[in-house]
């Protein structure tokens, strides 16, 4: 039975995508590096995580750390990325960046599109990172691309819901409310009228072992915590069924006026 709402996790590793997968994502991210924002993950990565599940697999293809603003060279590595991840088996990428103004980068979004096909097409939070999002919003709402993240350039998903929504209306595609998912958070968000939403759901495992030269803590997936998201979303829903099937049994109650209506008085003088 499909899933009346989409919850994508961002995993980084083949476990992290087993956990998200028991707790109750309906699609798998996979990005690496999640300290530094998510990055291109490993080849290896990839091919290891589309392999552990059946969920629909999105990659985020970010070629290095720090800012959106990405070089021609940088912009083709995204680009022979997201070539190579479909190949493997990927469903989507999830791909953006800024151009030399801080605008959105609509030519890679198109040149993608071009390649690939859009339904392969996920769009970034780049959007978020604009001088004037929705001025943004409006240059990818006729693009004919998969999704998008973002929280409408608020700080997060919760806070930029009621805008999402006003996108979401304008959009054939699917919005992704992002950024600081929390179960109730996105109760909220899908009673307001939202249905897709990305998470991480990780927590510090800290630190098993730490070398000289590197930073020793992890940060998987927990599976738990996708789960309190999913039945956030679940209780939502069916607290949403259960209102409607009690306005349906109050319309068809017949009232004291209506022809056919008994009273107990009507009863007794029978």
């Amino acid at each position: 039975m499909e899933s009346p709402f989409g919850l994508q996790i961002i995993c980084s590793t083949p476990g992290d995508v087993s956990r998200a997968e028991r707790g109750g994502a309906t699609r798998i991210e996979v990005a690496g590096c999640y300290t530094a924002g998510g990055v291109t993950p490993s080849p290896g990565t990839i091919k290891h995580c589309i392999e552990a599940t059946a969920l629909p697999v999105i990659v985020s293809l970010r070629p290095r750390e720090g800012h959106l603003v990405y070089s021609a060279s940088e912009r083709e590595i995204i680009l022979h990325d997201a070539e190579w991840c479909l190949e493997q088996g990927a469903n989507e990428v999830l791909i953006g960046g800024l151009d030399g103004h801080l605008n959105l980068d609509i030519d890679l979004i198109e040149t993608a599109i071009k390649r690939f096909g859009g339904q392969h097409i996920m769009v970034n939070r780049a959007v978020d990172s604009v001088r004037k999002p929705d001025q943004a919003f409006q240059e990818i709402a006729h693009l004919p691309i998969a999704g998008l993240a973002s929280s409408a350039g608020a700080g997060n998903a919760i806070k930029g819901h009621q805008k999402l929504l006003d996108w979401q209306a304008l959009a054939d595609f699917d919005i992704f409310a992002s950024g600081a998912v929390m179960p109730s958070g996105a109760a909220r968000m899908w009673t307001a009228g939202l249905s897709f939403f990305r998470a991480t759901a990780r927590y510090s495992a800290g630190v098993a072992h730490e070398g000289r030269w590197f930073e020793g803590e992890l940060y998987p997936v927990d599976a738990k915590r996708v789960g309190h998201i999913a039945r956030a979303i679940r209780r939502a829903i069916d607290a949403e069924a259960h209102a409607e099937n009690q306005t349906e049994e109050s319309d068809e109650k017949p009232s004291e006026d209506s022809p056919g209506a008994e009273t107990a008085s009507d009863k007794a003088n029978g």
